[in-house]
């Protein structure tokens, strides 16, 4: 009885102190933000990568002979993943916790961490989003690639 009553009072005094007070906001969904942050990461890549696929010659070791256009589903699958890393990067609140999460699971790869971070519901809708974002960014003809210029000068 003590402890039914003691747990009520510590409940009171969370929502009365606001603990649990939300401001009558959902929680974020997480197909929502990968979705969103996919499709960005995807179009600034795509826009990067129609300049001599700049950003994947950057990142990855691919051979010059098979960055076209006909392989954007095979590079675009590297630049995913450095995307969720980069994502999983932004959750941590250093540098240094990122590092040391990361040197403490050295058995996992980018795909992993970021599944077991930003959980699989974000990851899938991150992959699909960039795939997406990428590949009409990098076949938009020039007033359609400005305009997703445009579109991301306004995300920032």
């Amino acid at each position: 009885m003590a402890q039914k009553l003691t747990a009520l009072f510590l409940f009171i005094g969370i929502l009365f102190v606001g603990g649990f007070q939300t401001d009558d906001q959902p929680p974020p969904d997480p197909v929502q933000i990968g979705t969103e942050e996919g499709y960005y990461e995807g179009i600034r890549s795509g826009l990067e990568d129609r300049h001599n696929f700049r950003i994947s010659r950057a990142w990855q070791q691919i051979p010059r002979s098979q960055l076209s256009s006909d392989n954007k589903d095979k590079i675009a699958r590297p630049l995913i993943k450095i995307g969720l890393l980069r994502q999983v990067y932004l959750s941590f609140s250093s540098r240094d916790k990122f590092y040391t999460y990361l040197h403490a699971h050295p058995e996992m790869n980018a795909l992993q961490v970021a599944q077991r971070i930003l959980g699989q519901r974000f990851v899938r809708a991150y992959e699909k989003s960039f795939q997406k974002g990428y590949v009409k960014s990098l076949t938009a003809s020039p007033k359609k690639a400005a305009s997703y210029a445009a579109l991301l000068k306004v995300k920032k």
